[in-house]
């Protein structure tokens, strides 16, 4: 890949700017994103090859694409590599271009796009923390201060013991939910800080807390006070056509 100075797309001002707003964790996502330095642990000389369960579900996802149009399994097999690696590094990359026999630009286009790809070392359970309108409403603050000091991990960063890294991140969708967080593939919602400190000390003596509302009866996203719509059956086929049609 080649490497471009940061500071082309991504001035020192603009840094400053964003900086002085609190929001180191948004800068170092997007110059991770933004260029590639090769380093010890992410370098094209370091071998990178799935294991045999990821080529039989490659070779599965292959087979779903026609000829000429192989290269639509690019997303799937990269989120392959990164499960199996923990993250993506560039010789990951490289082996997806191999498999569906395209530039390694290509892939480097998408990978650098989508911010569900992690091209820097990770730790084990990656708690992302919805920092957006309703979450921030209700307090999302207080979670991001309960979590960091919880896994001892400033956002944006991987913790001394390798098991946390914490990232502030946009909407994920579980806005009536909120306060929430993602770790790994799992929604945690309806959170205080101290549901939230109980999730990550779970996590720590390498249990996994069950995931969806917590401190609430509600299930997914009712009404916490109960149904207040669809509280009968549905009417059946005919209900409100006219007699004579």
């Amino acid at each position: 890949m080649i490497s471009i100075n940061k500071n082309f797309y991504f001035p020192n001002r603009i840094t400053k700017i964003l900086e002085d707003y609190k929001l180191q964790s948004f800068v170092l996502q997007i110059n991770c994103l933004l260029y590639h330095r090769d380093s010890e642990v992410d370098n094209p000389s370091i071998p990178f090859e799935f294991n045999e369960a990821n080529k039989k579900r490659i070779e599965a996802l292959l087979k779903i694409y026609p000829e000429g149009h192989k290269r639509g399994a690019m997303i799937p097999l990269l989120d392959l590599a990164q499960r199996q690696h923990g993250w993506l590094p560039i010789s990951a990359m490289h082996k997806v271009a191999e498999i569906l026999n395209i530039p390694r630009m290509r892939v480097y286009e998408v990978a650098t796009f989508y911010t569900m790809f992690n091209r820097r070392p990770m730790g084990k359970y990656h708690v992302q923390i919805c920092t957006c309108t309703p979450c921030w409403l209700r307090d999302s603050d207080s979670i991001v201060e309960a979590v960091t000091k919880a896994t001892n991990c400033k956002v944006g960063e991987m913790s001394a013991d390798k098991l946390f890294t914490v990232s502030e991140v946009e909407c994920l969708g579980a806005c009536a939910n909120a306060p929430m967080f993602q770790v790994n593939d799992d929604y945690y919602e309806d959170l205080t800080p101290e549901s939230a400190i109980s999730i990550i000390n779970a996590f720590k003596k390498g249990e996994r807390p069950p995931p969806g509302p917590q401190n609430s009866p509600r299930f997914a996203a009712d009404p916490a006070g109960g149904l207040t719509s669809l509280t009968s059956p549905p009417p059946g086929p005919g209900f409100g056509v006219r007699s004579d049609l």
